[in-house]
Protein backbone atom coordinates (compact mmCIF):
# COMPACT_ATOMS: atom_id res chain seq x y z
CA UNK A 1 0.00 0.00 0.00
CA UNK A 2 1.23 3.53 -0.02
CA UNK A 3 1.88 3.55 3.44
CA UNK A 4 4.43 0.78 3.02
CA UNK A 5 1.60 -1.64 5.13
CA UNK A 6 0.98 -4.98 3.24
CA UNK A 7 -1.97 -6.47 2.41
CA UNK A 8 -2.24 -10.39 2.94
CA UNK A 9 -4.48 -13.37 1.31
CA UNK A 10 -4.75 -16.67 3.96
CA UNK A 11 -6.72 -19.81 4.45
CA UNK A 12 -7.55 -21.66 7.09
CA UNK A 13 -5.88 -25.06 8.11
CA UNK A 14 -8.70 -26.68 6.21
CA UNK A 15 -8.44 -24.37 3.32
CA UNK A 16 -12.00 -23.99 3.98
CA UNK A 17 -12.01 -20.44 4.98
CA UNK A 18 -10.67 -17.38 3.23
CA UNK A 19 -9.23 -13.85 4.50
CA UNK A 20 -7.47 -10.44 3.76
CA UNK A 21 -5.52 -9.15 6.04
CA UNK A 22 -3.28 -5.88 6.13
CA UNK A 23 0.01 -5.93 8.16
CA UNK A 24 0.23 -2.75 9.48
CA UNK A 25 3.21 -1.52 11.79
CA UNK A 26 3.54 -5.23 13.30
CA UNK A 27 -0.15 -5.51 13.97
CA UNK A 28 -2.30 -7.62 11.44
CA UNK A 29 -5.40 -6.02 10.62
CA UNK A 30 -8.68 -8.43 9.39
CA UNK A 31 -10.93 -6.54 6.77
CA UNK A 32 -14.04 -6.40 7.16
CA UNK A 33 -16.65 -9.25 6.00
CA UNK A 34 -16.89 -12.97 5.39
CA UNK A 35 -14.98 -14.94 2.95
CA UNK A 36 -13.01 -11.97 2.18
CA UNK A 37 -10.24 -12.15 -0.84
CA UNK A 38 -8.07 -8.89 -2.13
CA UNK A 39 -7.08 -8.77 -5.53
CA UNK A 40 -5.33 -5.55 -5.98
CA UNK A 41 -4.72 -2.01 -4.11
CA UNK A 42 -5.48 1.84 -5.81
CA UNK A 43 -5.26 5.23 -5.46
CA UNK A 44 -5.47 6.15 -1.28
CA UNK A 45 -4.88 2.60 -0.12
CA UNK A 46 -8.43 1.62 -1.37
CA UNK A 47 -8.27 -2.22 -1.45
CA UNK A 48 -10.70 -3.89 -4.23
CA UNK A 49 -11.55 -7.81 -4.27
CA UNK A 50 -14.77 -10.33 -3.17
CA UNK A 51 -16.72 -11.10 -0.58
CA UNK A 52 -19.53 -13.23 0.75
CA UNK A 53 -22.34 -11.14 1.65
CA UNK A 54 -24.52 -12.49 5.21
CA UNK A 55 -27.06 -14.88 3.82
CA UNK A 56 -25.50 -15.18 0.34
CA UNK A 57 -24.26 -18.36 -1.43
CA UNK A 58 -22.61 -15.95 -4.81
CA UNK A 59 -19.21 -13.88 -3.67
CA UNK A 60 -19.83 -10.66 -4.75
CA UNK A 61 -17.69 -7.60 -5.75
CA UNK A 62 -16.52 -5.10 -3.14
CA UNK A 63 -13.86 -2.51 -2.24
CA UNK A 64 -12.15 -0.87 1.06
CA UNK A 65 -12.05 2.20 2.16
CA UNK A 66 -10.24 2.65 5.66
CA UNK A 67 -11.69 -0.80 6.30
CA UNK A 68 -15.32 0.05 5.67
CA UNK A 69 -16.30 -2.34 2.84
CA UNK A 70 -18.31 -1.17 -0.40
CA UNK A 71 -20.09 -2.89 -2.65
CA UNK A 72 -21.01 -1.76 -5.97
CA UNK A 73 -24.63 -3.25 -6.61
CA UNK A 74 -23.59 -6.29 -8.72
CA UNK A 75 -27.11 -8.24 -9.39
CA UNK A 76 -25.32 -12.02 -9.36
CA UNK A 77 -21.94 -12.01 -7.75
CA UNK A 78 -18.75 -11.10 -9.27
CA UNK A 79 -15.34 -9.64 -7.98
CA UNK A 80 -13.03 -6.23 -8.45
CA UNK A 81 -9.57 -7.18 -10.27
CA UNK A 82 -8.02 -3.75 -10.11
CA UNK A 83 -8.75 0.36 -9.71
CA UNK A 84 -6.86 2.60 -11.35
CA UNK A 85 -5.96 6.83 -10.74
CA UNK A 86 -9.18 7.81 -12.39
CA UNK A 87 -11.54 5.43 -9.82
CA UNK A 88 -12.51 3.37 -12.38
CA UNK A 89 -12.28 -0.30 -11.60
CA UNK A 90 -12.31 -3.46 -13.45
CA UNK A 91 -14.06 -7.07 -12.44
CA UNK A 92 -15.59 -9.26 -13.79
CA UNK A 93 -19.32 -9.69 -13.24
CA UNK A 94 -22.01 -12.99 -13.39
CA UNK A 95 -25.35 -12.47 -15.06
CA UNK A 96 -28.71 -14.44 -13.88
CA UNK A 97 -27.44 -17.20 -16.57
CA UNK A 98 -24.15 -17.98 -14.76
CA UNK A 99 -22.19 -16.23 -17.05
CA UNK A 100 -19.52 -14.05 -16.41
CA UNK A 101 -18.51 -11.10 -18.50
CA UNK A 102 -15.60 -8.06 -17.76
CA UNK A 103 -17.06 -5.01 -16.53
CA UNK A 104 -15.70 -1.42 -15.86
CA UNK A 105 -17.53 0.84 -13.08
CA UNK A 106 -17.48 4.27 -11.39
CA UNK A 107 -19.62 6.47 -9.37
CA UNK A 108 -20.10 8.83 -12.26
CA UNK A 109 -20.88 6.41 -15.04
CA UNK A 110 -21.78 3.53 -13.58
CA UNK A 111 -21.52 -0.53 -14.96
CA UNK A 112 -20.51 -1.07 -18.79
CA UNK A 113 -19.66 -4.69 -19.74
CA UNK A 114 -16.58 -5.08 -21.92
CA UNK A 115 -14.95 -7.63 -24.29
CA UNK A 116 -16.40 -9.61 -27.61
CA UNK A 117 -20.62 -9.93 -26.98
CA UNK A 118 -20.72 -13.73 -28.01
CA UNK A 119 -18.03 -14.88 -25.84
CA UNK A 120 -17.35 -14.97 -22.04
CA UNK A 121 -14.75 -12.40 -20.80
CA UNK A 122 -12.74 -11.89 -17.96
CA UNK A 123 -10.41 -8.37 -16.74
CA UNK A 124 -7.03 -8.52 -16.45
CA UNK A 125 -6.01 -4.96 -16.07
CA UNK A 126 -6.45 -1.26 -16.38
CA UNK A 127 -3.80 1.66 -16.52
CA UNK A 128 -3.76 5.13 -16.18
CA UNK A 129 -5.32 6.29 -19.35
CA UNK A 130 -8.39 3.79 -18.63
CA UNK A 131 -7.31 1.08 -21.53
CA UNK A 132 -8.29 -2.20 -20.19
CA UNK A 133 -6.71 -5.70 -20.57
CA UNK A 134 -8.82 -8.26 -20.69
CA UNK A 135 -8.87 -12.05 -22.05
CA UNK A 136 -11.38 -14.50 -23.87
CA UNK A 137 -11.08 -17.89 -24.19
CA UNK A 138 -7.42 -17.65 -25.33
CA UNK A 139 -7.43 -14.72 -26.71
CA UNK A 140 -6.32 -10.94 -25.25
CA UNK A 141 -7.74 -7.98 -25.56
CA UNK A 142 -7.18 -4.35 -24.92
CA UNK A 143 -9.96 -1.74 -24.89
CA UNK A 144 -9.90 1.77 -25.40
CA UNK A 145 -12.94 3.70 -24.47
CA UNK A 146 -15.31 0.95 -26.43
CA UNK A 147 -12.79 0.17 -28.99
CA UNK A 148 -11.42 -3.37 -28.65
CA UNK A 149 -8.64 -4.55 -30.23
CA UNK A 150 -7.44 -8.15 -30.46
CA UNK A 151 -3.64 -8.59 -29.73
CA UNK A 152 -1.56 -10.48 -32.35
CA UNK A 153 -0.05 -13.08 -29.66
CA UNK A 154 1.13 -16.72 -30.45
CA UNK A 155 -1.36 -18.15 -32.66
CA UNK A 156 -0.52 -21.58 -31.93
CA UNK A 157 -0.89 -21.81 -27.84
CA UNK A 158 -3.13 -20.45 -25.06
CA UNK A 159 -2.63 -16.67 -23.91
CA UNK A 160 -2.60 -15.60 -20.44
CA UNK A 161 -1.92 -12.15 -20.14
CA UNK A 162 -1.44 -10.71 -16.59
CA UNK A 163 -0.04 -7.23 -16.39
CA UNK A 164 -0.05 -4.15 -18.08
CA UNK A 165 1.73 -0.81 -17.72
CA UNK A 166 1.30 2.82 -17.96
CA UNK A 167 2.65 2.33 -22.01
CA UNK A 168 0.75 -0.21 -23.03
CA UNK A 169 3.12 -2.95 -22.67
CA UNK A 170 1.49 -6.40 -22.19
CA UNK A 171 3.44 -9.25 -20.22
CA UNK A 172 1.78 -12.81 -19.59
CA UNK A 173 2.61 -15.93 -20.36
CA UNK A 174 1.82 -18.99 -23.02
CA UNK A 175 2.31 -22.42 -23.66
CA UNK A 176 0.06 -25.69 -24.14
CA UNK A 177 -0.32 -26.30 -20.68
CA UNK A 178 1.42 -24.58 -17.92
CA UNK A 179 4.42 -26.48 -17.18
CA UNK A 180 5.08 -25.38 -20.49
CA UNK A 181 4.55 -22.08 -20.38
CA UNK A 182 6.96 -19.12 -21.57
CA UNK A 183 6.75 -15.71 -20.64
CA UNK A 184 5.90 -13.28 -22.93
CA UNK A 185 5.66 -9.41 -23.81
CA UNK A 186 3.91 -7.57 -26.21
CA UNK A 187 3.20 -3.70 -27.72
CA UNK A 188 2.02 -2.24 -30.15
CA UNK A 189 5.62 -1.48 -31.72
CA UNK A 190 7.51 -4.56 -31.37
CA UNK A 191 4.57 -6.79 -31.31
CA UNK A 192 4.33 -10.92 -29.22
CA UNK A 193 7.68 -11.19 -28.52
CA UNK A 194 8.80 -14.45 -26.36
CA UNK A 195 10.83 -12.82 -23.06
CA UNK A 196 13.44 -15.75 -23.13
CA UNK A 197 14.67 -14.47 -27.08
CA UNK A 198 15.75 -10.91 -25.12
CA UNK A 199 18.02 -12.02 -22.31
CA UNK A 200 21.81 -13.64 -22.63
CA UNK A 201 21.41 -17.15 -24.18
CA UNK A 202 23.96 -18.51 -21.30
CA UNK A 203 21.98 -17.72 -18.36
CA UNK A 204 20.69 -20.92 -17.86
CA UNK A 205 17.20 -19.49 -17.12
CA UNK A 206 13.64 -19.79 -18.66
CA UNK A 207 11.34 -18.03 -17.79
CA UNK A 208 7.82 -19.18 -17.61
CA UNK A 209 5.32 -16.27 -16.52
CA UNK A 210 5.66 -12.88 -16.50
CA UNK A 211 3.30 -11.41 -13.31
CA UNK A 212 3.78 -7.64 -13.79
CA UNK A 213 5.92 -4.48 -15.39
CA UNK A 214 6.12 -1.14 -14.48
CA UNK A 215 6.62 1.77 -16.40
CA UNK A 216 10.75 1.56 -16.10
CA UNK A 217 9.86 -1.44 -18.12
CA UNK A 218 10.89 -3.63 -15.45
CA UNK A 219 9.31 -7.29 -15.12
CA UNK A 220 8.91 -9.35 -12.22
CA UNK A 221 7.80 -13.25 -13.02
CA UNK A 222 8.38 -16.72 -12.65
CA UNK A 223 10.95 -19.07 -13.98
CA UNK A 224 13.58 -22.05 -13.21
CA UNK A 225 17.06 -22.40 -13.91
CA UNK A 226 19.08 -25.50 -12.97
CA UNK A 227 15.81 -27.03 -12.56
CA UNK A 228 14.48 -24.86 -9.49
CA UNK A 229 11.26 -22.59 -9.53
CA UNK A 230 12.80 -19.44 -8.96
CA UNK A 231 11.17 -15.34 -9.08
CA UNK A 232 13.08 -13.46 -11.48
CA UNK A 233 13.41 -9.43 -12.09
CA UNK A 234 14.34 -8.37 -15.51
CA UNK A 235 16.01 -4.40 -15.93
CA UNK A 236 15.89 -3.69 -19.34
CA UNK A 237 19.50 -2.47 -20.91
CA UNK A 238 19.80 0.94 -21.56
Amino acid sequence: MESGDLVINALDAEARKHRAFVYSHGSVIELAGNQTLAHGIGPSSIIVGEWLPDGKTRSDAVYWRNNAPQSIGLCCGGTIKAVNQMGNIIGDAYDDRGRYHAFIWSPSSGQRILGPPDRYSSAVAINDAGHILLQSGRDAYLDDAGNLQRLDLSSKFYNRPQAMNNCDFVVGGFGPNFDKYRAFLWNAAAGFQDLNSLIPRDTGWTLKSAAAINDRGEIVGRGEIHHDDRGFLLIPRR
